[in-house]
Parts: C-alpha cells; sequence; structure tokens
C-alpha cells in the first residue's frame, strides 16, 4: 500500500494568507502614492481595523523600497510603535530625521533634511515622509510697464526696417517718463525629495535687455543694503522702439527721429487717421501718399505727395503736384507746380520755383541767377533777390493780414448786432414774464394756500433771484401746472441763460481786439524788396490790399518785358498805418 503525502501544516497556510494581503496592501498604497504629485512629500494611511499589524509591517517592508526608500530604519520604528499598547482615545506621535545634508560640506545644501512622522492610534496608521522644498529662482523681469508695451507692434525687424503703417501705436513719451521698472534677480534655494535626492534650482538671470540710444537705467532707492531694482527711463522725447521675442522685451530705444527710404505702395500714406508723434527723414514720397508728423520733416523727392508737419519742412526737390503744409519753415530747394505753406513761419526757395503758389509769413528767394516762373507769392516779408523772373508771376503783398483783420472785424460788427438783438429779445421776454405772472396772480387769488407762495415769488422776480423763483413754481405747479404755470418755466430758462451768453460774447469781442491788435502791429513789419530780371515775354505783377476790387484786381505793380534782353527789376515796399502801402521803383 502506497505511504500517503503529509499535508501541509497550517502555519505555511497563514505564510501564504499573510503574504497576499501584504502584496494586496502594498500594491494598494502604491497606487495611491502614484498619485501624489509632490516629490517632496509622500503620505499614506492604514486602517488597523481592517488589516493586521503583521501584514500593515510585511506590506510597508515591500512597499518602501519601491518608492526608493531603502533605510531600514524606517519599518523597523514602526513596527515598535505597532506593538505599543495605547488606550482608546488616545494617540502615539513621533518625528524622526531621516537624512541631514549638513555635514556634506556644502553651504548650499546645509539646510537640507528629510523627516518622518508617524502617528499611531488603536484603529489607525499614519506616515508622512517630508523633504524640503525648493525655493525656485526669480529671473529679473518687468515688474511695472508705465505703458502699455504689450500691444506695440515691435520696433525693428532684424533686416533693421519698421513698419511704418503701424508708427500709430508707437508710445509716446517724454524726457524723464519712466518707461519700465524692474525687478531684481533673486537665487533660489535647492530642495531635498523625501527620497533624498536634492532638487536643483537654475541660476536666476538678470534682465536680458539691450537699452539703445534715449533710455537711461536708474537705481531704484535700496532699502536694507539690497537693490529694489531700477527704472528704464526716457532720456529724451520720442516714441518708443521695442524689439519683442515670444511677447518679452529684447530692445529698448527711443528715437526722436525716423530714417525712411520711401513711401509707396510698401508703407502706405503715414499719419492718415493719427498724426506721427516725432521727425522724419524721408528719401522719397511717391505720387499720391502723404506723411503728417508733429516733428520736422525732410524729404529728398517729393513725387506728387503731401506732407503736413507742425514744425519744419525741409523739401530737396517737389515735383508737380506735390503740396507741403508746415506750421513753421519750409525749406525747397526746386519746387515746380506745387504748393507751398507755412502757417506761422518762412519759406525759403533755394533754386528754383516753376508754376508753384508760395503762402507764408515770410518768403526769402535769394540765389543768383535763380529762377522763378509762373508763380504766385503771399507774404507779408518778402525778399527776392538775383532772380530770373520768367512767365507771368504774381507776388501778393500783406493779403492774408488784411484779409484777417477784415474777417475779425465783419466778426465783430456781428457781436454787436446779436448784442443789440438780445438787449431787444430779453427785455421782451422780460415783458412776457410779468404779464403771465399777473395772469398768474389773478388765477391764484381764488386759491389761498398758494397766495404766500405767489408773493414770496413776484419778490423775486424784482431782483431775478432764479433759485427762489424756480422753487416757487415748482410748489405752485404741484397744485395748479396751468399754461401760465408752464410759459413762466419756458421764459425762465431763457432768461437765465442770457448773462452767461453776454459774457461769452464780451469775451471773444476782446480777443478779436486783441487779435486785431496784433495783426496792426504785424502790417507794420511787412517790408517788400524785389530785384532780379524780367526774362523775355515775362510779366511780374504786385498786388496790395489797397489795389484791390470787389469785381477786379488792379495790381499796384504791373511790368512787361518789352525788350529782347532782360529788364533789371527793383523795388521795395512797406506798409504804414498813417500813409499806407509805398512801394517805389529803384
Amino acid at each position: 500500500m502506497a505511504e500517503q503525502t503529509p499535508s501541509p501544516p497550517a502555519q505555511s497556510s497563514d505564510r501564504d494568507r499573510t503574504q497576499d494581503k501584504a502584496d494586496i496592501l502594498e500594491s494598494n498604497l502604491f497606487q495611491e502614492i502614484s498619485k501624489q504629485a509632490n516629490p517632496v512629500i509622500v503620505r499614506f494611511q492604514v486602517d488597523r481595523t481592517k488589516t493586521p499589524d503583521q501584514v500593515i509591517v510585511k506590506a510597508l517592508g515591500q512597499l518602501f523600497p519601491r518608492i526608493n526608500l531603502n533605510s531600514p530604519k524606517i519599518p523597523l520604528l514602526i513596527r515598535k510603535l505597532l506593538v505599543r499598547k495605547i488606550p482608546d482615545g488616545e494617540e502615539l506621535k513621533i518625528q524622526k530625521q531621516l537624512l541631514n545634508l549638513s555635514s556634506m560640506g556644502n553651504p548650499d545644501l546645509a539646510h537640507l533634511a528629510v523627516f518622518m512622522r508617524v502617528l499611531v492610534t488603536r484603529d489607525l496608521l499614519a506616515v508622512e515622509i517630508k523633504g524640503v522644498p525648493p525655493v525656485p529662482s526669480r529671473d529679473a523681469e518687468i515688474g511695472k510697464a508705465f505703458f502699455d508695451y504689450k500691444r506695440c507692434p515691435g520696433a525693428v525687424s532684424d533686416d533693421g526696417k519698421i513698419d511704418f503703417r503701424e508708427i500709430n501705436k508707437y508710445p509716446i513719451v517724454k524726457k524723464g517718463d519712466n518707461l519700465f521698472f524692474i525687478t531684481p534677480e533673486v537665487q533660489g534655494k535647492p530642495g531635498i525629495q523625501y527620497d533624498g535626492k536634492v532638487i536643483h534650482v537654475p541660476q536666476a538671470l538678470p534682465m536680458d535687455v539691450a537699452t539703445r540710444d534715449g533710455v537711461d537705467i536708474v537705481e531704484s532707492q535700496k532699502t536694507g543694503g539690497k537693490s529694489r531694482g531700477y527704472f528704464l527711463r526716457a532720456a529724451r522725447t520720442g516714441v518708443v522702439l521695442l524689439s519683442l521675442a515670444n511677447g518679452k522685451v529684447r530692445k529698448i530705444e527711443i528715437r526722436d527721429a525716423l530714417d525712411i527710404r520711401r513711401i509707396d505702395y510698401s508703407t502706405g500714406n503715414i499719419g492718415t487717421n493719427f498724426i506721427c508723434p516725432i521727425s522724419m527723414k524721408i528719401d522719397t514720397i511717391c505720387s499720391g501718399f502723404s506723411i503728417r508728423a508733429r516733428g520736422t520733416v525732410e524729404v529728398g523727392e517729393l513725387e506728387g505727395g503731401t506732407v503736413e508737419t507742425d514744425s519744419h519742412a525741409k523739401i530737396t526737390m517737389s515735383h508737380p503736384d506735390s503740396r507741403i503744409v508746415a506750421r513753421k519753415d519750409v525749406i525747397a530747394h526746386l519746387a515746380r507746380q506745387s504748393r507751398i505753406t507755412s502757417q506761422k513761419g518762412r519759406i525759403t526757395l533755394a533754386d528754383e520755383m516753376v508754376d508753384t503758389r508760395a503762402d507764408g509769413v515770410e518768403f526769402i528767394f535769394e540765389k543768383s541767377r535763380g529762377i522763378l516762373s509762373g508763380s504766385v507769392i503771399d507774404a507779408e516779408r518778402i525778399s527776392i533777390k538775383g532772380i530770373y523772373f520768367c512767365g507771368d508771376n504774381t507776388i501778393r503783398f500783406g493779403s492774408r493780414l488784411f484779409n484777417e483783420r477784415k474777417a475779425l472785424s465783419e466778426d465783430r460788427k456781428k457781436l454787436a448786432e446779436e448784442k443789440l438783438e438780445r438787449k431787444a429779445k430779453e427785455k421782451e421776454m422780460t415783458e412776457a414774464l410779468h404779464n403771465n405772472i399777473r395772469q398768474l396772480s389773478k388765477i391764484l387769488k381764488t386759491n389761498p394756500l398758494l397766495r404766500d407762495d405767489m408773493k414770496s415769488f413776484i419778490m423775486a422776480a424784482q431782483t431775478m433771484d432764479y433759485d427762489v423763483m424756480y422753487k416757487d413754481l415748482d410748489t405752485i405747479s404741484q397744485t395748479m401746472n396751468t399754461k401760465e404755470v408752464m410759459s413762466i418755466k419756458k421764459l425762465l430758462d431763457t432768461l437765465k441763460k442770457m448773462p452767461e451768453l453776454e459774457k461769452a460774447a464780451e469775451a471773444k469781442d476782446r480777443n478779436i481786439g486783441v487779435r486785431i491788435k496784433e495783426i496792426e502791429k504785424q502790417m507794420t513789419l511787412m517790408t517788400l524788396e524785389v530785384e532780379g530780371w524780367l526774362r523775355r515775354a515775362g510779366t511780374l505783377r504786385i498786388f496790395t490790399p489797397a489795389s484791390e476790387k470787389e469785381d477786379s484786381e488792379t495790381p499796384a505793380v504791373f511790368m512787361e518785358s518789352k525788350k529782347e534782353s532782360d529788364t533789371p527789376v527793383k523795388y521795395q515796399g512797406r506798409f504804414t498805418p498813417n500813409q499806407g502801402f509805398q512801394i517805389v521803383e529803384l
């Protein structure tokens, strides 16, 4: 009879069941820990009411190596705590340092350590193993921007060009304005993970921005010996030009003038909707294109384009259909079939002016053998010397000032007429007001409740105390809103505005008087000097306001060449309040 194999002992079966439970607990804890994203700390807890201590100890012994905790101190310490008897309602806490890097001799790592905290009750085991979180480095950055730099179009591309179609988006600053406040870089500190691995931090970087012309670096006041940062400040008035990379400022400069090679379809007009805030230097402006700027504009070739500036304009060559308007001085070397206007300054021609009109306060064309052909000049101070006059040329001497004075005098006359009309209207409306008050008084005699209000209203009407009248009239209208009440209300509204209208008219009249005196003073400074030669078949007409009529114009001077050779021309003129215009041929 075959010998029977003995069955495994019960102790072996218990070990297998313990191992299975430990494997399950280890797997569950590992999954839970894997979901924790913070590498500095690991936490878990085990319900002791559902899991025997021996299973817990075995599971943790398997778990810790999987999460890179290889110190034998950890499971040993937990085993000792689990065998302790803990009364109901009490807990056992312990904290132990597992790792300390202060003895490594590296001062940057001396603060790093790993700690373990364990909490044990009769029902629960909670474990926390924690390192030291790193302190991130902070690069120097823009702490505050004093303009919306993120909406700026950027400045200079890699090839050095600027998108001038967006010139109006460039921020304008004045000298001394702050642009940015830069906070300094702060070096962080390394940390340590729960498993003892050091977490290094990158080196803090200073602000990588290149400051170009027009930008100063100004240190902020220091506190506690440390710099708060520094300002990037405008060293000149102009526009801020930025170079951006990935939304960060890499270069910054301020320009008070921009150079442009050509204004054409590739750039478009500049200043169509908003005036360009700075000066510009342009090689060529093509036909049909324009530029408006607040600063000085210099143009090499104006090929039928338009230049408008609140400052000076300098034009080398102005070709047909070109237009130049400057608030201040205009300098042109050569102008053909163009229109030149200086609102408050001087127009200076250097070489030649053909079929062109020039309007300004002063006109100067002093050039040996310069050419003036088929042109019109309108100015208060005119100096033309050494010039050849070709074709039909017209000089209007002082017409702008006289026309302005005439218009102002008409405005003043109109103000006087309006004042008389207001006085008559005010008198008429005052009489209508009193008539309506009498009518309303008769009506209110039957209402004793409003008698006192009406008396108060009548007293206030004698001194035109509008506040009292409006108050009493409002009280009356709440009880009896008759047509007389409504009529009185409208009359009061109009009469109340009369004094303000009168003050505004008086202020306008005073301003007109001041301007007329300024014009008359400017008239005494008017001078005319014309010297040159009239070419064959050429004519010269000089008009003054005194010689102008409504239906036709008769020039004060008319000169026509009747010789085969050049005819000398030499005139001088001036204006005095007593004698008027005096133009003499020398």
